[in-house]
């Protein structure tokens, strides 16, 4: 028997909420209950095509629908980012990545320097793929366990740890000369 879309709302609510977050930054609660209830009709509509799956596998299936409406939206809207994880400049990251910066009591070059590291780690989060920076964001900035980045993905949390392997070793070789240490 088919399962019932109404009793997986509260679910679509949190996906589209936490992809808003990411690709939609900006958007208007308006915004956010029609692409809700986007999801749910084409949730809808193709619940005839999905084979009886566990209750995880159907939510990585609304999760992926979501993530697909979501991001037409945005496009639609032209007010998808280039980062796709929000801003990299946001205060979040800064709070995160700034926390063992020199003080302004340190040499001018010093503190330069240290801006510059940061301006390099940015940069490298947003050179790496979109799959390894939302796991980056969401383990780094949010500071979310790996059980949770893999519920709110619809992901396995092996592949949420695969994930954070990949994306630190391209980190590690994109910032290097950067973070010698000897």
């Amino acid at each position: 028997m088919p399962r019932d879309i109404g009793n997986y709302l509260e679910q679509i609510t949190q996906f589209v909420r936490d992809l808003c977050h990411i690709f939609y930054r900006h958007s208007q609660p308006e915004d956010r209950r029609d692409i809700e209830n986007e999801v749910a009709l084409i949730a809808h509509e193709n619940l005839h095509k999905v084979v009886e799956r566990s209750e995880t596998e159907f939510l990585g299936w609304l999760h992926e629908i979501a993530k697909n409406v979501v991001r037409n939206w945005s496009r639609r809207e032209g007010t998808i980012k280039k980062t796709s994880l929000g801003s990299l400049d946001d205060e979040a990251l800064n709070d995160n990545l700034i926390r063992d910066l020199p003080s302004t009591a340190q040499p001018p070059e010093t503190v330069v320097l240290a801006q510059e590291r940061l301006e390099a780690v940015r940069d490298a989060i947003r050179d790496l793929p979109l799959i390894h920076q939302q796991v980056v964001w969401l383990f780094y900035i949010e500071e979310l366990p790996e059980k949770k980045i893999a519920k709110r993905l619809g992901i396995r949390k092996g592949t949420v740890k695969s994930r954070l392997y990949h994306a630190r070793g391209q980190l590690a070789v994109r910032l290097e000369s950067y973070f010698v240490v000897g």
